[in-house]
């Protein structure tokens, strides 16, 4: 019988999902048509309301009415509201802050449950009397209804106030569970990344700009090419490069070339680098709180979710709710990490499961591989995904500095950036530099560019090699970008298509009206231009041996000559700086003892 009034009221209803879509129409009278007539009569004696009709039908739009018309007088809709217990009270502010509904699993595990019982047992044993949680009592007089909507795993249960009760109850702003949330002290060590993150976007795309990096289905990058940009970046750590190039694919900021290679979309992309600071912080947390396709979840180190396709969840609305709670955080102090989790897990409980399902999500232990199942799993799954957003997206992102005790300490304490206070509205953006530092050309040909000057520094990475980067933090005491104009790059540059003039009208332009393009720059660049490469610098080792036979077994050996340069005398060779303690190695298989001069970096 009650599996059968169950269905049917699943039929009555329209299709709503949670976080999404239009929410039904909760009406009092359609809740109370679905109720047993003894039920009826129960609330109607708390409501003190004389019933003049014995059908069910008759019965319940008539006490329907009188509810809404009591509960519409404010005289007796506050004698009706201090009748209800604290608790019950409770409840019903707690339904209001919800939005008036929730999963009834969710109701249940926050307020106790509401017995399955039939006619003849409510008859016999009266659980209006004793009623076993308050959602019980608040069931017995009418205030909570019950019904089935459609998610998108399946239909589900929910607890609701029903409309016209719900105009009229007081509305609780925000739920009091994070007012214990105390400031910490700042730690030693305090990481901001600052816009390290737009700068290694301008360097990605740079360098899909120059080399041949070809497009795969699974995004993967040769060894080779990770371990040369990496170099170049100012933070080359896998998770966050994973979740860069994600971020600029997912953007359009990238095309495919009909050689299949990966190429910047110019449109886009310098849209992008001539945007502010400010504008280009907010494109990438734009476009990462807004994509459905990065799942946050899947990225937690410590968990092994399984896509076996019988359940999803929405990291959209995760990131937002994460977000929202980031609000109650006072920009520039320093707040405990395990605080902020435990006032989620007693503001927001179900922040990334909605529906209350906390048994059908498929997450293994990444550590002993157990499947992590049940409310008591929320500190591994949902804790962890906190953590994660606050050390990943979010950090990398430049919304939140995080601080450990020291380089190789977990996670411990996070601030809420200036840019993070920005984005959440919680402080007006700081206004940029005035005025952009000039690019300045050192004599040994090297180009030194301000990070902030984005486009100007991938224009000049068309026509010059990088040398060196700015550290990871924000507070490096390296603060420019270094690129060396060579035979090499200008290459590069004439394969492009950007001839010798235009090199030096862009960094006359680039170099600023006060400080004219040093002579001896064009001169060099316009020799080159006409003669091509005259001189070579490189770093080389010097293999030197005591006698002329000696070099000569060397180059006899097949192994050991591979690793050779060229020979430069009777008893000299030049190594590549990369084979040279390979070489070591092969001339001890010839019974050969080296003194090795070098750098111990080196080794």
């Amino acid at each position: 019988m009650i599996m059968m009034m169950m269905m049917m009221m699943m039929m009555m209803m329209m299709s709503h999902r949670i976080g999404g879509g239009q929410a039904r129409v909760r009406s009092l009278r359609r809740s109370l048509l679905n109720a047993e007539l003894l039920r009826l009569r129960v609330i109607a004696r708390f409501w003190d309301v004389t019933l003049t009709s014995n059908r069910r039908r008759d019965v319940a739009s008539e006490l329907a009415e009188a509810m809404t018309t009591l509960m519409a007088a404010p005289e007796s809709s506050g004698e009706v509201w201090d009748t209800l217990s604290e608790t019950e009270r409770n409840v019903l502010l707690d339904l209001m802050i919800e939005g008036g509904e929730l999963p009834m699993r969710v109701l249940v595990r926050r307020w106790g449950e509401i017995r399955a019982i039939g006619p003849g047992r409510m008859e016999r044993e009266k659980p209006w009397r004793a009623p076993v949680s308050p959602v019980e009592s608040l069931w017995y007089k009418g205030f909570i209804a019950r019904a089935f909507d459609q998610g998108a795993e399946g239909a589900y249960e929910v607890g609701f106030i029903p409309l016209e009760l719900r105009d009229h109850i007081p509305r609780s702003s925000e739920p009091t569970s994070h007012a214990d949330l105390k400031a910490v002290g700042t730690p030693d060590v305090i990481l901001s990344a600052g816009e390290a993150l737009l700068d290694d976007a301008c360097t990605l795309l740079a360098y899909l700009q120059n080399e041949r990096v070809p497009s795969r289905p699974d995004d993967a990058w040769s060894t080779v090419h990770q371990q040369t940009l990496n170099r170049q970046l100012r933070h080359p750590d896998a998770d966050r490069l994973i979740f860069l190039r994600h971020l600029v694919r997912r953007l359009g900021w990238l095309r495919v070339t009909d050689a299949n290679m990966l190429r910047p979309e110019p449109e886009s992309v310098t849209r992008w680098l001539q945007s502010s600071s400010q504008e280009q912080q907010r494109a990438l947390v734009e476009g990462w709180r807004s994509d459905p396709t990065w799942n946050d979840l899947f990225h937690v180190p410590t968990l092994v979710p399984e896509d076996t396709g019988a359940w999803r969840n929405d990291p959209v609305l995760a990131r937002k709710a994460v977000l929202g709670h980031l609000k109650i955080c006072r920009p520039g102090i320093c707040y405990a990490v395990d605080d902020f989790v435990a006032a989620i897990k007693r503001a927001d409980f179900d922040f990334q499961r909605p529906d209350g399902d906390y048994e059908t999500w498929y997450i293994r232990c990444a550590e002993t591989g157990a499947y992590l199942a049940g409310i008591e799993s929320w500190d591994d799954v949902e804790g962890a995904l906190i953590r994660y957003l606050l050390d990943g997206p979010l950090a990398w992102l430049g919304l939140v500095d995080v601080g450990r005790g020291g380089e190789t300490e977990a996670l411990a304490v996070f601030r809420v950036s200036a840019a993070g206070a920005a984005f959440l509205d919680l402080e007006p953006s700081a206004p940029g530099p005035e005025e952009a530092a000039p690019i300045v050309i050192g004599e040994d040909f090297t180009v030194h560019v301000p990070p902030i000057r984005r486009y100007e520094r991938f224009q000049l990475a068309r026509v010059a090699d990088w040398v060196t980067s700015p550290g990871k933090d924000s507070t490096s005491p390296q603060t420019a970008f270094v690129y060396r104009l060579t035979p090499t790059s200008l290459g590069r540059a004439r394969r492009q298509g950007i001839p010798v003039a235009r090199v030096l009208a862009f960094l006359d332009q680039a170099t600023g009206e006060d400080t004219p393009l040093p002579r001896f720059v064009e001169a060099a660049l316009t020799r080159w231009d006409a003669r091509g490469r005259e001189v070579c610098l490189e770093r080389v080792t010097l293999l030197q041996v005591s006698d002329e036979e000696i070099l000569d077994q060397v180059m006899a050996s097949a192994r050991a000559s591979r690793l050779l340069d060229r020979r430069v005398g009777p008893a000299a060779a030049l190594v590549k700086e990369r084979n040279w303690s390979r070489l070591v190695v092969e001339l001890g298989k010839m019974g050969l003892l080296p003194d090795v001069d070098v750098e111990k970096d080196d080794w």
